[in-house]
């Protein structure tokens, strides 16, 4: 509530402070120790080890934060994951950045991280499609693929010695992202989970929830697994052809993705973490009050969204009992 930035009236306000104020409380009685703020308390059984991580330090014979943030476990190790700090990449992480530099056999991406992520030109799939070695040709030919700010999905590979990232795109679903938006968010707000590839069908969009904070929404593109080698005849090529020649998106489908835009940006601006089930929910409570695209930026729509997620939470937590 304290860095919300919206204009809100007194009822607005009241509103949206119960709204969290329940939020809170739900949250609170869920997971008491989930977050903390500076000096505050992390409960711990002294009697077994623990080691001391990140955003923790022993005052007075307790263990107390020294950051705001979530307090993580693992195993032994207990440290605070901090709230607003930059993205903190894992091998296996599926990521969107934007192209910064075409450089010798390899592209330079910014993805939110305190370096630029690099992916060679070896670790990603021609556009032809077959495995082979790259040619010299290929490299002169790299602008083509990716060129400066192209916005790129890609998967985190390995880290290199000295901190640097490198990402591959070996599978069909990552690649150049085109006819969409890119997003911004905290990092914090993407959650891991089995895929962060969705396809809404309802509305022909695809939405990449890119773990670096890099939200995609985007016209659906169909993905061919490189896996099949049944060849198209001519008039399968023609209408890829005609497909990929096609520059124009309908109007209805910019305005589908305009309003999954906002639903991430209300979603952001609120707080809350990302999936693509409280995303869908957020759209369709727009769709059923019929409020505009652009008014759903407004004070009003980020206060019944609060009060929305409040209800929804407390019913999930009812049915737990």
């Amino acid at each position: 509530m304290r860095g919300l930035q919206l204009p809100l009236s007194q009822t607005q306000r009241t509103r949206l402070q119960r709204a969290f104020e329940k939020l809170q409380s739900l949250s609170s009685k869920a997971n008491s120790d989930a977050s903390v703020t500076v000096a505050d308390t992390i409960p711990v059984n002294y009697e077994d080890a623990f080691l001391k991580g990140h955003g923790t330090t022993e005052l007075n014979g307790e263990l107390v934060a020294t950051v705001c943030g979530v307090v993580e476990r693992i195993n032994k190790l207990v440290y605070v994951r901090g709230l607003r700090a930059r993205y903190k990449p894992e091998v296996g992480d599926i990521v969107v950045g934007r192209v910064v530099e075409v450089a010798q056999k390899r592209w330079r991406l910014e993805i939110n991280f305190s370096q630029d992520a690099i992916l060679m030109l070896s670790s990603m799939n021609m556009p032809d499609g077959i495995q082979r070695r790259r040619t010299a040709l290929d490299e002169l030919n790299m602008r083509s693929i990716f060129e400066e700010n192209d916005v790129v999905c890609a998967e985190v590979r390995n880290f290199q010695h000295d901190g640097s990232l490198q990402l591959q795109a070996r599978s069909q679903k990552y690649g150049k992202l085109e006819k969409g938006q890119l997003l911004i968010i905290d990092p914090y707000l993407v959650k891991k989970s089995k895929s962060h590839f969705h396809h809404l069908e309802q509305f022909g969009i695809d939405l990449i929830l890119g773990r670096n904070g890099f939200i995609w929404v985007g016209e659906h593109v169909e993905t061919r697994d490189s896996m099949v080698v049944d060849k198209p005849n001519s008039s399968e090529q023609s209408m890829v052809l005609e497909e990929r020649n096609q520059t124009h998106t309908p109007l209805e489908m910019r305005q589908n993705i305009c309003r999954v835009a906002n639903a991430v940006r209300v979603l952001s601006t609120l707080g809350f973490s990302m999936d693509a089930d409280l995303i869908m929910e957020t759209v369709e409570l727009s769709s059923s009050l019929k409020i505009d695209i652009h008014d759903m930026l407004g004070s009003e729509f980020h206060v019944l969204v609060a009060e929305r997620e409040a209800e929804r939470r407390s019913l999930m937590g009812k049915r737990r009992r």
